[in-house]
């Protein structure tokens, strides 16, 4: 069972290598849509969960982007220093133009030290305090839009991470209009019941189908002709 799916803004964080004495300021993170589908991630702390979230995929997507941004030193470590010059020499440009897409996943364990972590406000932004079960949680990153997707412990991670990246596809192919590296990506909040009635294709009542190209096409075309009806 998917637990959430949320997309929303990942590019807006402050990755700024040039003066890092500096505070900068921090903007919050656009949330296009979020879906929650127990009544636990619905209940009076929806917000705080998805915050949280939000807030533990842009930390592994800031580590990671500095993992691949930051030249290692040769002396310390030839052998990460060849890897990083290789990579950058082929480095990899997709069909649209970018970068292969970021993606990433990890665990989010319940803590069972809640009432202690309530008294530290520096922890509330931590998802563990907000979920009764494990969750694993796997997020794909496409032209500054993060697809994230909450699941079960004993969920199949694998067909969740198909689903993420034919239903991402199906954003950008079906409102390429709009989300461009030209047009900021806001532009999709307007259509966020076109993107549910999507998602209800692709993640019907939060249950994963196993999603084959050719009928992710075929909804693409069903959703295309609706909207244009």
């Amino acid at each position: 069972m998917v637990y959430a799916f949320i997309i929303h803004s990942i590019d807006n964080t402050n990755f700024q290598q040039q003066q890092p004495q500096q505070q900068q300021p921090q903007q919050q993170p656009i949330v296009y849509l979020s879906q929650f589908y127990t009544s636990e991630g619905n209940n009076k702390d929806f917000i705080k969960r998805q915050n949280s979230i939000i807030e533990k995929v842009i930390k592994d997507y800031s580590f990671k982007f500095q993992c691949e941004n930051t030249k290692p030193d040769e002396k310390q470590f030839p052998d990460w220093a060849f890897s990083y010059s290789q990579r950058n020499n082929v480095n990899f440009t997709d069909i649209r133009g970018e970068n292969s897409s970021k993606e990433g996943i990890f665990r989010i364990i319940p803590n069972k030290q809640i009432n202690n972590y309530l008294k530290n406000d520096d922890n509330l932004n931590d998802p563990s305090i907000y979920v009764t079960t494990s969750k694993y949680c796997i997020w794909k990153k496409i032209l500054g839009v993060c697809f994230t997707i909450v699941c079960e412990d004993d969920e199949n991670r694998l067909l969740a991470s198909n689903f993420l990246t034919l239903f991402s596809n199906a954003i950008v192919d079906i409102f390429k209009t709009t989300i461009t590296k030209t047009i900021n990506p806001m532009d999709i909040l307007p259509r966020s019941d076109e993107i549910l009635l999507l998602l209800n294709s692709y993640l019907p009542n939060g249950q994963l189908l196993f999603i084959s190209n050719q009928f992710s096409k075929q909804i693409k075309t069903n959703f295309q002709q609706l909207s244009q009806s």
